[in-house]
């Protein structure tokens, strides 16, 4: 992927394999997202039915091409604009550009029934959220979102230098297993945008939150809830507040 996008290509063959064994692929297909120079690539190979490297600059999809690996299919295009029912069951893996992690986080979500898990290295502050638990520092909105779709898993860190440029950050691989949703959203995005209206007063106490975020403090609430922080929250009682106040946001 351009250098613009944050993109840092992994150096280590050791790492590699880690991370290919964390995935446990089993002669199964699995998608790419950017492939980049093909470290990774050769050694998904060896262990995948198919790999579809998906690599957003011709220069390294042709570079990609030239190795000749015979059960590879590098297909030159983005991957958030790329239709995942095209390869349905497959297991995705990629080293994420820092600065497109969320899009790509809320894509795999809105397309999570055509793949068995995604194996994702992020940077490490972003991969602590997705894996933070309530009333700890890292936990956020996409801490809520992520859950929502994925069960969770952590894998191991890796340090800067395996990776070329080296970022400034260490790195965290991540496995997201697609699982059913706790209740059921009539409007999703409505109900994520409200988490991130409260997640903006974080550190207030839930009442007032809400008069921030909503204008009003609804009359249905009241008690030891209202003296909490959203920070505080498990996804289920946001979801019960949301409830209670969906009719009038």
């Amino acid at each position: 992927m351009p250098r613009r996008l944050g993109q840092h290509f992994l150096n280590s063959l050791h790492i590699a394999k880690r991370i290919v064994e964390f995935a446990e692929i089993n002669n199964e297909s699995v998608i790419e997202i950017g492939a980049g120079k093909g470290m990774l690539t050769r050694e998904i190979a060896k262990r995948a039915k198919i790999v579809y490297a998906i690599e957003i600059d011709q220069k390294y999809a042709e570079m990609l091409r030239d190795k000749s690996l015979p059960n590879v299919q590098v297909i030159n295009a983005d991957f958030l604009e790329t239709d995942l029912s095209l390869y349905k069951g497959s297991i995705v893996i990629g080293n994420i550009p820092y600065g497109i992690t969320t899009r790509i986080v809320e894509k795999l979500a809105q397309e999570k029934e055509y793949f068995k898990k995604a194996v994702l290295t992020l940077q490490k502050e972003y991969g602590e959220r997705i894996l933070a638990r309530p009333g700890s520092t890292n936990y956020s909105s996409i801490t809520c979102y992520a859950n929502y779709y994925f069960k969770v898993l952590k894998g191991f860190s890796i340090k800067p230098k395996f990776f070329t440029p080296a970022p400034r950050v260490d790195s965290l691989v991540v496995c997201l297993v697609p699982h059913k949703p706790p209740f059921f959203l009539n409007d999703e995005l409505q109900f994520f945008n409200f988490i991130k209206g409260l997640f903006r007063y974080r550190r207030k106490t839930l009442k007032n939150a809400l008069i921030h975020h909503l204008g009003y403090l609804p009359e249905e609430l009241n008690g030891e809830i209202l003296s909490r922080r959203p920070q505080e929250l498990e996804l289920e009682e946001f979801y019960k507040l949301y409830c209670k106040t969906e009719v009038r946001i």
